[in-house]
């Protein structure tokens, strides 16, 4: 076994073991039901042998947010099915449907898909409080299949791609989202929510593992109708670690930024607000290692919103589209290698939009 796997072995020991010993409060441990009734449990994440196990040195996945079920999602989960992705990846707002009926989400989901191409959860605002419908249910019909991965699957989790000599840590977060067993889930210096992100971030560069993209459903830098929903902290702690993709839903339109990053000028990003000095790369053929590309893609098949292209961020962004501009709806592909990370909006209803970047190791 060569360095960089011990060290990966190691420390995904060190982190599993860290994660059996924390409280019932911790985020790596099952959340506690609160209030007076009894609430669902989260599944912890897990492999069964019979699950699907990306392979070779490429990391081929689909990754959108804000589904719902009806014609538009039906032609984004086919345009990812057709696109040969190894899984997809739900960035959170799933069905939008009555609680109780996770399950004929599920199988809406399945009918598209095909069981050869699982769809791995994120919550979203929409199914965290429980308005529609438990994320602890559609976790239970939509279970982890990425052999490996550790934490809490559908809200706090993290997976090597491929299990062997990986190219690629996934890593899942929940800042911002209110939990009906748990409360709000607050990434802020010390806290043991933002301790656990910084620690699968820091454990992945140790590994040597080339890439590290995280995602959460909530953005804070936005062209869209939200403010930072998920606090800014998180999203600087993003930009330290030098993170080089981070994915998000929540608003109902794709959004992709210039490579940004910390710097003398830049000592932090605040909301709303810009400043020249934190934008690294403007030509969309990034360097890893010298900051970070944010994407929204909340393009999964709920109505596209506006993009308001006066926005005081809008200097951030590189590419848009919305009901305003050029309204698509379709997903990011992203191929990933240990060379290189590839990402290309795919259409797959709607407009015409196109966008695509790449990051490459130095």
């Amino acid at each position: 076994m060569r360095p960089a796997q011990l060290a990966a072995a190691a420390l995904a020991v060190l982190l599993l073991s860290s994660c059996s010993s924390l409280p019932p409060s911790s985020p790596a441990a099952t959340p506690p039901a609160t209030g007076g009734g009894t609430a669902s449990q989260p599944a912890t994440a897990s492999a069964p042998a019979t699950q699907a196990d990306p392979s070779g040195t490429a990391v081929e996945f689909a990754a959108a947010g804000d589904f719902g079920d009806g014609q538009a999602a039906a032609e984004v989960l086919d345009a990812m099915a057709g696109s040969k992705a190894q899984f997809g990846l739900a960035l959170g707002d799933l069905s939008y449907g009555s609680p109780g009926k996770e399950s004929a989400w599920c199988s809406f989901v399945a009918d598209h898909l095909g069981p050869d191409i699982p769809l791995q959860l994120l919550s979203g605002n929409h199914e965290s409080d429980g308005r529609n419908g438990s994320i602890d249910a559609f976790a239970a019909c939509l279970p982890p299949r990425l052999p490996g991965a550790h934490g809490v699957y559908g809200r706090q989790w993290f997976v090597d791609l491929p299990q062997r000599d990986p190219v690629l840590r996934l890593i899942m977060i929940s800042p911002g989202l209110d939990f009906a067993d748990s409360g709000r889930w607050d990434y802020v210096p010390g806290n043991e929510h933002y301790d656990w992100t910084a620690t699968a971030i820091d454990s992945a560069r140790d590994a040597g593992i080339p890439w590290v993209v995280v995602a959460s459903h909530l953005p804070c830098q936005t062209m869209g109708r939200y403010d930072c929903e998920p606090g800014p902290a998180v999203t600087n702690l993003l930009l330290d670690r030098k993170v080089d993709l981070v994915l998000h839903g929540h608003e109902h339109l794709y959004q992709r930024t210039h490579q940004l990053s910390l710097g003398p000028g830049c000592p932090s990003l605040l909301p709303a607000h810009s400043a020249a000095a934190c934008i690294a790369d403007t030509d969309s053929d990034f360097v890893s290692g010298s900051g970070t590309v944010f994407a929204t893609v909340g393009t999964g098949g709920r109505p596209l919103r506006d993009v308001n292209a006066s926005d005081v961020e809008a200097r951030y962004f590189a590419a848009y589209s919305g009901k305003n501009e050029d309204p698509t709806h379709g997903f990011l592909k992203i191929r990933v290698t240990g060379d290189a990370l590839r990402a290309e909006f795919v259409r797959a209803g709607g407009g015409n939009f196109a966008d695509s970047f790449t990051l490459h190791r130095r």
